[in-house]
């Protein structure tokens, strides 16, 4: 089974958009994952001659992008042309088609930005459900260091549950950390006792970040722990450094200042350098509904589609399975329905076709000895 099935990837064919090609390209070998495009134009007042001869330039880039991906033997799913303010279409794709992440290039800075991200990201970093990767405008590299901050809130364990996903398949070296940060009273009245508290506040701290990081199953993966002390933003930027940090991987939401990691300060302030490529995750896992919503519906289209082939109405057991196989393209017991109905209704040709597909898949996911334990016949 796959871990990150589908990977949505908005394009604009800029250079940027290409290094979030190559970032998925790279993502989806590692999960076997399948790439969908997506391409949104703005919604101008254009003569119907030019928005003609748009669309066929843009289909002809889709053409040659899908012949890039395929190249590297992943299936690519939609290749979609929408027109609108691309971060609204971005989201409403990934409402429809679902995708385990996004993934995006930075953009292109426009003089005035505060941002070093485009303004697309931006917003999509503000509103956006679903975890969004962000890769930044330089050449790809192999993910070998990853840097979790966490703060002991819901959306640091996902962000941290994602990182210790990625790191094992990845098989890179990931850095969790927690910073505590000192409150400060101006005062000379107060200075003994802030100081005094300060210590137990980060004894607290301390304690919480161990009992933390206890709920983790970390003995799997290559892995350091750091607590420290000083500003969020300012420790982040500085482990990047020092550590040469790949990929940096947040939660949207939180307790603290360090988790206000989607548009509070703290990442403001980090996202200004964009220092690394960096996922952020706000109400989803990367790989939480394929194990739980999308199984079920696997489950439930299984179901209908066998009830069909039992009475006999193999049109709508081929419907359903169709259907089915388009969500979800290598799996092997939606795959086995199509041949097994496809037979029923003597179309041997597009038996075998589904056939041959689902062996391919078996042989490239687990080992030509399976093929002799499932049957496809």
């Amino acid at each position: 089974m796959k871990l990150l099935q589908n990977i949505l990837v908005p394009v604009d064919f800029s250079e940027s958009s290409n290094r979030a090609v190559e970032s998925a390209i790279m993502l989806a070998k590692v999960f076997n994952s399948l790439i969908s495009i997506l391409h949104v134009t703005p919604d101008n007042n254009i003569s119907r001659e030019l928005e003609a001869f748009l669309e066929k330039s843009i289909n002809e880039k889709f053409k040659e992008l899908r012949a890039r991906i395929e190249k590297e033997n992943i299936t690519v799913g939609d290749t979609t042309l929408e027109r609108g303010a691309p971060f609204e279409k971005i989201i409403q794709k990934a409402r429809t088609s679902n995708p385990n992440v996004i993934v995006v290039g930075s953009g292109n800075k426009k003089e005035g930005d505060v941002f070093r991200l485009g303004t697309t990201v931006e917003k999509l970093m503000r509103k956006n459900q679903v975890p969004l990767w962000v890769v930044k405008n330089e050449v790809i590299r192999p993910i070998d260091k990853m840097l979790c901050p966490v703060d002991f809130s819901e959306a640091s364990s996902r962000a941290l549950t994602n990182a210790i996903t990625l790191t094992k398949h990845f098989d890179a070296e990931l850095t969790i950390f927690n910073v505590f940060t000192p409150f400060m009273i101006s005062s000379p009245r107060f200075k003994a006792d802030q100081e005094a508290e300060n210590q137990r506040l980060r004894r607290m701290q301390e304690k919480q970040y161990h009992d933390f990081l206890g709920q983790f199953d970390l003995g799997s993966v290559k892995h350091k722990i750091l607590f420290v002390v000083g500003d969020p933003h300012v420790q982040i930027l500085r482990i990047i450094r020092e550590k040469g940090t790949d990929l940096l991987l947040m939660g949207t939401t939180g307790k603290t200042g360090l988790s206000r990691i989607l548009m509070g300060s703290v990442t403001e302030k980090v996202t200004r350098e964009l220092p690394c490529s960096f996922i952020t995750t706000k109400a989803r896992d990367l790989t939480e509904d394929f194990f739980a919503d999308n199984l079920r519906e696997i489950e439930s289209i299984i179901s209908f589609a066998k009830s069909m082939l039992e009475q006999k109405d193999f049109e709508k057991a081929i419907e359903l399975y169709t259907l089915g196989i388009k969500q979800y393209p290598d799996n092997i017991p939606i795959l086995a329905g199509l041949v097994e109905s496809y037979k029923a209704v003597g179309n041997t040709d597009r038996a075998n076709y589904y056939r041959k597909y689902a062996r391919e898949i078996i042989k490239r996911m687990w080992g030509e000895e399976y093929l002799q334990v499932i049957n496809l016949e």
